[in-house]
């Protein structure tokens, strides 16, 4: 096992755990983490939270579908059952870290939470996991150099940027049930952030 050594013991705990559990992933973890300490430090927010919160993200990715579906329905919000299994990773995670891992930061649980599919009333933590998650570097995915670029004008603009991009591509796909928090996100920020200013930001970009 790689050692770590930060000053904090709790992400060098949380990146220990997220190693030994889903290594495949482990270098999707580190490229959030590196992005949400760069975002936690350009907008003076705590940076053990941010990291903690960006290495346990996909705490539960690697849960077979029944076993998700048994802690939603037992300790969750059973309507997020309603939807494609891709976004149960959240809801379950949050509660997985609460009584598997003992965090109860609620800033923590939140970020967790709702990195897949978005919340209207995310707190800046939130808001940058949910960009984090989206931006890291190695990620490839149409539109998210802009998204790297937005994220440094606010974090409004950033969940705008991140948002747009998730909404757009799950609307080109077929019969595929969008959960309500994903659409309701873009159409907040938007409103937040303004349409007008939003296209200001997108044609400067492109004229970069």
């Amino acid at each position: 096992m790689i050692r770590y050594y930060y000053r904090n013991m709790e992400i060098d705990k949380a990146l220990s755990i997220i190693e030994e559990k889903d290594p495949v992933r482990f270098p999707h973890i580190l490229g959030t983490f590196k992005q949400a300490r760069l975002l936690a430090k350009y907008y003076s927010l705590d940076d053990k939270k941010c990291s903690v919160a960006a290495i346990l993200h996909d705490y539960a990715k690697g849960e077979n579908k029944s076993r998700l579906k048994e802690i939603i329905t037992k300790y969750g919000d059973v309507n997020i059952l309603k939807y494609d299994e891709e976004i149960w990773h959240g809801e379950a995670g949050s509660i997985l870290l609460k009584s598997e891992l003992g965090i109860t930061d609620k800033d923590i649980l939140d970020a967790v939470r709702y990195h897949v599919t978005g919340h209207p009333d995310m707190n800046d933590y939130a808001k940058v996991v949910y960009i984090a998650d989206y931006t890291e570097e190695t990620r490839k995915h149409p539109g998210v150099d802009f998204c790297r670029y937005a994220c440094y004008i606010s974090l409004d603009v950033g969940v705008l940027s991140c948002s747009e991009g998730i909404y757009n591509y799950l609307n080109t796909l077929p019969k595929k049930k969008i959960h309500p928090y994903t659409q309701l996100t873009y159409e907040h920020f938007l409103a937040k952030v303004g349409r007008e200013r939003y296209e200001s930001i997108k044609s400067h970009y492109q004229g970069m």
